[in-house]
């Protein structure tokens, strides 16, 4: 085994057969689509500098291209060429170049030599020959490019620092549809040494495959992964979308990520290069290529990076086995790792029995999982040591974790059967798991784990009993929970406040009663009044509170001010408000009640006074003298308000007062005529009929033609018929069968007779009035 030779230049003699540019001479056998990849390959464009008529000086500076092309699946042989610019050929024409090129089908046959290192061989030639059949060539001879000289010539060169971006774009041209790298230097030489220097640097199966060109003209078109050239060769700026660009002669390159491998690489540097891969070979497995593949390789063996490692590492423990494993283990610092690889390198360094490094990742997961509590899988904590530093860990971490945090870390300390103190658990459920009990929802979780921590319990009851104060509603919404009987909240004195007003939620215990027994403490808070009565007292419940409560506690806030708003607000018909108004004027409140509310009170008394003298009157003369006495006050008063208060009073507790001697009323006083028909108005509209106002108003009427000695008296009936029996004949028929059977029961039956008759032609809905007005239209046409 070994090279084929091929020379290529512009000759007299060569195996074209004719004078030309042709193959000068070849090793027997190459193939002929071979020998058009050298020709593609060897191309030679000289820099403008290098003009016609150029001195040998000038021609023996001009730029070398050593050109390598790995086989491809196309053309599968391997090709390294020299191609140097020999000025004129046989005919004196100027530009014409030699090329002399190595070729194998096996690229084993390099050895140990990198093809970059044949920069500069004595093996290679510019001279044409006669013979036709050059000789297989059997070894390489390096040229002057080695570790020391390279590592030299990075070190002098101010663009070292752009070494890893270079080892980055390069291992990029490697990749599919990866661009290629071009470099601008002063000359080819320097182009072969950053050659160099990558092929020292980069992982050795790159650089096998790492196709080059040290100068080309035209970059552009070359089809090289790395190619140079001078500054003085046309670089289009404007195509880097094409290629990156590395001009260490304008210090200009292109904008690149740099790969964290090429980063370590170029630090480490080309002498050290070489015991970095052979170390990092013992552990690979083959598999590896490029910066990312190696990465993890070379991390592993420096013991740095544990983020990288670990995944590797634990994919790789069995193969590498324990001895191997507890090595690298020794050197890496995997608290920074995430959960799932450590979880996955615990596993597998503890399958490979390394049990120390196991350990290790092991309490570093532990102390992860403690600092994040993440929800997922867990990893149980099985030696000694890690055991008693994770409870500590957990007795710190716990109380100032937040609810989800709390949980998750309490339910790994079960599985793990690792003990949490009582206090430690008090204060987690105080601090931590408490404040969840409002969140909605939370009960789908907190139960399952309140019931395996006892100690939590009690902590998460006191943070609800220190919050009653500011969350009354929302401790009374929880009693009603699933939490409740768990947490024996019903038990816990500090929410006895709660719990009454709880079961006032629930209809067990009355809001007065609730009230009365939250009394006994002798102090009451605004905001329970609010959840006992979010609309306020009715009459009726002041007046219970008046009989059930401590009376001291009204005259001061806040039952003051509910009181006080109970009287001002409007009566609603019946005597309560009466009631309450008599019971406040026999009580100590009345002594701190606003002065406005104290004169409405005995506004009020004094009004239901003076009607219940008429209501309770035994007699027809009992009841003139009453009468007498209201409308006297009633003239008397020239209070607006007061007269007001007289006549709401009276027009309530009219249907109390026996219809014949109301009539009596009626007829004297205009304004209770006006108050009372005002009154009874909304009553008689179809939409809320209400019978006995309209029987009451009849009633009214026809108790008016016994009253003698007042004037007007019909009109005062008429207005009242008037009134009534136009909406009366719109009512649907059953009520008005209503109001004849309300007044068949109450009398006088001649009243219930004539509305009987009356009613008789009545038509509730339009189109039945319609109908019963044309029969009668009929009817007086006959």
């Amino acid at each position: 085994m070994g090279f084929s030779q091929l020379y290529y230049t512009s000759c007299e003699r060569g195996l074209a057969g004719h004078p030309g540019l042709q193959f000068n001479a070849a090793t027997p056998g190459v193939r002929p689509e071979v020998m058009t990849a050298v020709e593609e390959m060897t191309g030679y464009e000289p820099p403008p500098s290098l003009a016609y008529g150029a001195s040998a000086a000038a021609i023996a500076t001009a730029p070398v291209n050593l050109c390598y092309q790995p086989g491809t699946t196309k053309t599968p042989a391997t090709m390294l060429a020299q191609v140097a610019f020999v000025g004129t050929d046989y005919s004196r024409r100027f530009g014409n170049y030699f090329a002399h090129t190595l070729v194998t089908s096996n690229p084993a046959d390099f050895g140990e030599v990198l093809p970059i290192e044949l920069w500069g061989s004595a093996l290679w030639t510019r001279e044409p020959v006669d013979d036709p059949d050059l000789p297989v060539l059997g070894g390489l001879t390096p040229g002057g490019l080695d570790r020391d000289a390279v590592a030299a010539f990075v070190t002098a060169h101010r663009g070292e620092r752009h070494l890893p971006a270079l080892l980055t774009a390069i291992d990029l041209a490697l990749r599919p549809e990866g661009r290629r790298v071009v470099v601008v230097e002063r000359d080819a030489a320097a182009v072969a040494a950053w050659i160099a220097a990558a092929s020292y640097l980069l992982p050795r199966e790159s650089v096998r495959r790492m196709s080059f060109a040290t100068y080309e003209h035209q970059p552009r078109f070359s089809g090289m992964h790395v190619v140079g050239t001078l500054a003085e060769s046309e670089v289009s700026r404007a195509a880097f979308d094409t290629y990156h660009l590395f001009d260490f002669v304008a210090d200009e390159i292109s904008q690149i990520d740099v790969h964290p491998m090429a980063a370590h690489l170029a630090y480490m540097g080309v002498e050290s290069a070489e015991l970095l891969w052979r170390q990092a070979r013992e552990l690979a497995d083959g598999s590896e290529e490029g910066l990312d593949g190696w990465y993890p390789v070379v991390m592993a063996d420096a013991g740095t990076d544990a983020v990288v490692v670990a995944p590797w590492l634990a994919a790789h423990a069995r193969r590498l086995e324990a001895e191997t494993v507890e090595r690298i283990g020794s050197l890496l610092d995997v608290s920074g790792c995430s959960l799932d690889a450590l979880a996955r390198l615990a596993q597998a360094t503890e399958a490979v029995g390394a049990t120390g490094f196991a350990e290790q990742v092991e309490l570093a997961w532990a102390r992860k999982f403690i600092e994040t509590a993440p929800s997922g899988g867990t990893l149980p904590v099985r030696s000694v040591p890690a055991r008693q530093e994770v409870a500590v860990a957990l007795a710190e971490r716990l109380p100032l974790a937040d609810a989800r945090a709390a949980a998750a870390l309490l339910h790994w300390a079960e599985e793990c059967a690792i003990r949490v103190p009582d206090d430690v658990q008090h204060q987690t459920g105080a601090r931590a798991i408490g404040p969840a009990v409002w969140e909605e929802g939370a009960e789908a979780w907190l139960v399952p784990l309140l019931r395996s921590w006892p100690g939590v319990r009690g902590g998460v009851v006191a943070h609800i009993s220190a919050s009653v104060h500011n969350r009354l509603s929302d401790v009374i919404g929880l009693l009603s929970s699933e939490l409740a009987p768990l947490l024996r909240l019903r038990e816990d004195g500090g929410l006895a406040v709660a719990v009454l007003l709880a079961d006032v939620k629930t209809g067990r215990i009355q809001p007065v009663h609730a009230l009365a027994r939250l009394a006994l403490s002798g102090q009451v808070q605004p905001d329970v009044l609010i959840l006992l009565w979010p609309d306020g007292w009715t009459h009726h419940d002041a007046l219970l509170l008046l009989d059930n409560v401590e009376k001291s506690l009204f005259c001061r806030p806040p039952l003051l001010q509910w009181l006080n708003e109970a009287l001002l607000s409007p009566a609603s018909g019946g005597d309560t408000y009466e009631r309450l108004c008599a019971k406040v004027l026999e009580e100590p409140v009345v002594g701190v009640l606003p002065r406005e509310t104290v004169k409405q009170v005995n506004a009020r008394f004094e009004a239901a006074s003076l009607v219940d003298g008429m209501v309770r009157a035994r007699s027809e003369q009992q009841f003139g003298h009453a009468m007498d006495e209201f409308i006297g006050v009633y003239r008397g008063t020239r209070n607006e308000r007061r007269r007001g208060e007289l006549m709401t009073v009276l027009v309530d507790k009219a249907a109390e007062v026996p219809p014949e001697w109301f009539a009596l009323l009626y007829a004297r006083l205009q304004d209770v005529r006006d108050a009372y028909r005002s009154a009874a108005q909304p009553s008689l509209d179809p939409r809320q009929a209400d019978p006995a106002v309209a029987a009451d108003l009849l009633t009214v009427a026809r108790y008016l033609g016994d009253v003698v000695g007042v004037r007007g008296i019909n009109a005062m009936r008429m207005e009242l018929h008037e009134q009534t029996l136009p909406a009366v004949r719109k009512w649907p028929r059953p009520l008005v069968r209503q109001v004849v059977e309300l007044l068949r029961r109450r009398g006088p039956q001649d009243l219930a007779r004539w509305f009987a008759d009356e009613s008789r032609a009545f038509a509730g809905n339009p189109l039945a009035r319609f109908l019963l007005g044309q029969m009668r239209s009929r009817e007086r046409r006959r």
